[in-house]
């Protein structure tokens, strides 16, 4: 059994031990520190921080650039028409099918005509019965007259006798023009087509009777088509008629020429239809241009507005809304030889950065128009923008020397085409 006086004292002494260990450290601390009176100035040294290596771009000022318009047009064939009969019936044959080539004037679908011929038998033969009503009237006509002048007929019996005659050559030829009309329908059972072209749908089949003018064909005509683009704002006054214009399809060039640009604009998209006509050396259709493709036509609008074209990684967002870009100001030493490197060919120039305020006016692809307070030859900074700040001390790359082809300038105020 242990002692209390006993448990006390070693208390004691592990409370003492951890004074002890934690005293150490500071103790130590202590000794490191310099002494106070001692100048800091003396004793640490300022490491100027090394500067960061940067790509950049000359300024190169511009008046102006091209703001490019992409249009998109629909291929469309030049006729296109619903083939359907003239007069109702029973569709009886069919002769075509989608996909099948059809010449001007060939048979593609007939209709049932055994009504109409059985017709036409009965006027056949009721212009029989007025043919030999108009011999009887006329022989009676004769009689009349060689009997007249002995006293034999009278007067009345011989104007009854003309009109009769009169009477039976106009129910001849009331006949005959009843045949011919029936002739005419008969005709129309068939269905021809209007123009070379392939068949592209069928509308109807065998069997059904059929409401005049019902379509049971849809037939395109095989000649080269034309382009229908809408075009948007103020372009239709500029385009000028009869000339040609370069289009795209399916990434290939397509040189058309401008037929008509039709004086309505619509009313959804507000667009004024202008139709083009490819170019072709022969008159053969463009091979694989078909109806419904999709065009694109490119017009360049030349806008007088000095600025600079920059690569979009140059930018970062400033205040206000506004765009900015990072210009090195150079700092060369005292030496005559790096005050005539920075002033002449930059690369290899130490500076530092300062932020220029810009305006961004257009954008194309990878690339910026923009305008603000940059001057000829300045030195911008190109690509890393994420690791500098301004103010800070950077040094031009020799490596790589950016450089923003400007936008190909047309005459002021034109459309290029």
């Amino acid at each position: 059994m242990n002692h209390p006086r006993r448990r006390r004292y070693d208390t004691t002494l592990v409370l003492l031990g951890v004074g002890l260990a934690l005293m150490l450290p500071v103790t130590g601390l202590l000794a490191w520190l310099p002494d106070s009176k001692t100048d800091p100035a003396s004793d640490l040294t300022l490491v100027p921080s090394p500067a960061l290596t940067v790509e950049t771009l000359a300024v190169e000022p511009s008046r102006g650039f091209g703001r490019r318009h992409i249009y998109t047009g629909r291929v469309e064939p030049f006729r296109s028409s619903d083939l359907g009969f003239e007069r109702s019936g029973l569709l009886r044959e069919v002769l075509v099918r989608e996909g099948n080539a059809v010449a001007l004037g060939q048979v593609v679908a007939r209709l049932d005509k055994t009504l109409l011929e059985a017709r036409r038998a009965e006027l056949v033969a009721a212009t029989h019965s007025a043919e030999a009503d108009l011999d009887l009237a006329e022989s009676t006509l004769e009689r009349y007259l060689d009997s007249v002048h002995q006293g034999a007929v009278t007067r009345q019996a011989l104007d009854e006798a003309r009109a009769a005659a009169r009477a039976a050559a106009a129910a001849l030829e009331l006949a005959s023009s009843r045949i011919a009309s029936l002739d005419l329908d008969i005709q129309k059972t068939e269905l021809r087509a209007p123009f070379d072209g392939t068949i592209i749908s069928r509308l109807a089949d065998e069997g059904e009777v059929l409401p005049t003018g019902q379509p049971v064909l849809r037939i395109q005509e095989d000649a080269t088509p034309e382009i229908r683009v809408g075009l948007a704002g103020p372009v239709a006054d500029v385009l000028e008629l009869g000339s040609e214009y370069r289009l795209t399809w399916q990434g290939r060039p397509l040189v058309a020429r401008l037929r008509a640009i039709l004086p309505v604009r619509g009313g959804g998209a507000r667009t004024v239809d202008a139709l083009f006509t490819p170019v072709q050396p022969s008159a053969d259709p463009v091979p694989g241009l078909r109806s419904g493709e999709l065009l694109e036509l490119e017009l360049t609008r030349w806008v007088d507005q000095p600025g600079v074209w920059l690569p979009f990684d140059a930018l970062t967002e400033a205040s206000r809304g506004l765009w900015g870009a990072y210009a090195v100001e150079p700092l060369p030493s005292g030496s005559q030889e790096m005050v005539d490197l920075c002033s002449s060919k930059f690369t290899g120039c130490t500076g530092r950065l300062a932020v220029r305020p810009l305006q961004l006016l257009y954008q194309e692809g990878d690339r910026v128009y923009v305008r603000g307070a940059l001057a000829g030859g300045e030195r911008l900074v190109a690509t890393g923008l994420h690791r500098v700040v301004p103010g800070q001390l950077v040094r031009v790359s020799a490596s790589r020397d950016h450089q923003v082809a400007a936008h190909v300038s047309g005459g002021d105020g034109e459309e290029q085409r």
